[in-house]
């Protein structure tokens, strides 16, 4: 079969990963289908069910970054390809004079960057026997891969922002406080709501939480938002801006410390987009290879995508509240 993305199998896979299966018999026959391929132990056989599994990995993970529409400047290309990311130097302005004077001139000034991006990979080990024989859920192999390289996509987002926010001290953009305090967050918010026409508050569920003194939200979320939560990890709102959810699990063999950091939140203007400092390239779909030992009888899956990400522009159009009680 020559499988590619719209591929009615990757859909199959796909829908069984975010939960949707819509007939349990067609998923049946899809992993019987994967059954013989391994069985059949060809190379040819092989990639194909890498390549179903990057297409699948690849629908994830485009679903699971959805939010990050919300705090960054994304945009996709296809392999090989520069995103150009134009960067607002002056802007216009608006002014009055006497009537058949001599407006003054607003030079509109623009420049231009590009990112380079960078591998993240995960590479997954089977027994080939468990292949031949079923035993592998193919859907599983697909929600880790997600799971651990969308982490590590937004790590890598977050360490850069805090980088370059922190070093502008405290202020509109940057400021810390033991827990939520009004003082020091309600300036970032308000500048960040100005620039911006509105806000979007993001953070870690411990972090966000705090805004359960200062607002009550928690106890007045009708069912339609606790219905919305489920979907998109919005949980209530603060000053008019919506509160909303950073996915963050525990890491390996912890019940204490996060994949990320939760003592961080952020404050995004819900305005243009190409005004947000954060830029993030997504270069193509998810690339696969794989390879089976002869030694082990093990098979090994590697699957790349290339990102990139950068904090860039004069103004720095993203505010980061740091709550000291969870450092």
């Amino acid at each position: 079969m020559n499988i590619e993305k719209d591929s009615r199998i990757v859909e199959v896979f796909s829908q069984d990963l975010f939960n949707k299966t819509k007939d349990v018999n067609e998923l049946k026959d899809a992993n019987s289908y994967i059954q013989e391929l391994a069985h059949k132990a060809s190379p040819e056989t092989r990639h194909e069910i890498a390549q179903i599994l990057s297409y699948v990995i690849d629908d994830g993970i485009t679903a699971r970054l959805d939010y990050l529409e919300q705090i960054a400047d994304v945009k996709q290309t296809a392999i090989g390809e520069k995103a150009k990311f134009d960067i607002e130097i002056d802007g216009l302005k608006a002014m009055f004079q006497a009537k058949s004077a001599t407006t003054e001139r607003s030079k509109v000034s623009q420049k231009s960057v590009f990112l380079d991006t960078e591998e993240v990979s995960i590479r997954p080990v089977v027994n080939f026997l468990d292949l031949k024989t079923g035993k592998i859920d193919l859907t599983r192999i697909a929600d880790q891969a997600v799971d651990k390289m969308e982490l590590a996509i937004v790590k890598r987002i977050q360490d850069s922002v805090y980088a370059a926010f922190k070093a502008m001290g405290n202020g509109v953009n940057y400021n810390t406080g033991s827990g939520i305090t009004k003082g020091a967050f309600d300036p970032i918010l308000f500048a960040m709501s100005r620039v911006g026409g509105g806000a979007t508050i993001l953070g870690d569920i411990e972090a966000v939480s705090g805004f359960t003194e200062l607002a009550g939200f928690n106890s007045n979320v009708p069912d339609a938002l606790a219905i919305e939560h489920n979907q998109n990890g919005l949980i209530g709102a603060y000053r008019g801006a919506k509160i909303a959810q950073l996915n963050n699990p525990f890491q390996a063999n912890s019940l204490t410390d996060t994949e990320l950091r939760k003592d961080l939140i952020y404050v995004i203007p819900s305005g243009d987009a190409a005004l947000r400092p954060v830029k993030v390239q997504l270069e193509g779909d998810v690339q696969a290879m794989e390879a089976t030992s002869i030694d082990s009888k093990e098979t090994e899956f590697r699957f790349d995508k290339y990102v990139g990400v950068g904090v860039v522009g004069a103004r720095k159009l993203m505010g980061v509240y740091e709550d000291s009680n969870l450092s």
